[in-house]
């Protein structure tokens, strides 16, 4: 899947810094501190009928509860609280047929979601998720027929997901991923008379993905 930040653009918090990186020993740069907390119930539903198109044809049902994306060229503290008390759902009904290119069918319920990026010399993230919800659930029902190219038909239902990347000489980060909600995702489709197909249901608690690029001075 794309990541988070390129598939969700309900409720996001976008923070950016771009001012010219500083000496490890500095005290200024950015410090950015973004909380969130949402306790209402936040739910997707999208049908749709897709019929007779020469090119490529998706649908996406997105439900979120609290998303961050944080990108800076800077020395960098991060401090990252995302609460979820509400319940979070998405689902997906559509019908594609007589489909000339690709088709792309997929629903996604996240509780909380962050990505954050630097490039700097100093990087230092605190994140702390929670997840109150009662059921993040993601759910697909398709009819697919005729279709020329790839079809890709999926579900992805997660509590709490988390992608840092920097290339910071010095790059502590502390993360603490708390869920308490049952989380399901859920896909029946029909698929007949396509190039190739592939089909996904994926539901997690928590996900991290923390990756240092190298590191090297500013």
């Amino acid at each position: 899947m794309n990541r988070l930040a390129r598939i969700l653009t309900a409720g996001t918090a976008l923070l950016m810094a771009g001012a010219p990186a500083f000496a490890a020993d500095s005290t200024e740069g950015a410090i950015i501190i973004n909380g969130q907390l949402n306790l209402a119930p936040i739910f997707s539903e999208l049908n749709a009928a897709i019929l007779t198109v020469e090119g490529d044809a998706s649908a996406a049902s997105n439900a979120v509860g609290n998303t961050a994306t944080i990108i800076t060229n800077m020395n960098t503290v991060v401090t990252n609280n995302q609460m979820n008390g509400g319940d979070v759902g998405s689902f997906l009904s559509a019908t594609a047929k007589d489909v000339g290119g690709d088709v792309s069918l997929w629903s996604t319920s996240v509780c909380n979601g962050g990505s954050i990026s630097t490039d700097p010399a100093i990087t230092k993230v605190d994140s702390v998720q929670k997840c109150w919800a009662k059921d993040p659930y993601a759910k697909v029902w398709a009819d697919v027929e005729n279709v020329g190219g790839q079809v890709g038909v999926g579900a992805h239902a997660v509590a709490n997901q988390l992608e840092v990347d920097s290339d910071a000489a010095h790059f502590p980060v502390n993360n603490w991923q708390e869920n308490h909600a049952g989380t399901f995702s859920t896909v029946n489709t029909s698929v007949r008379n396509v190039g190739a197909v592939g089909i996904q249901s994926t539901a997690v608690g928590n996900t991290a993905q923390i990756i240092h690029l190298g590191g090297h001075e500013k």
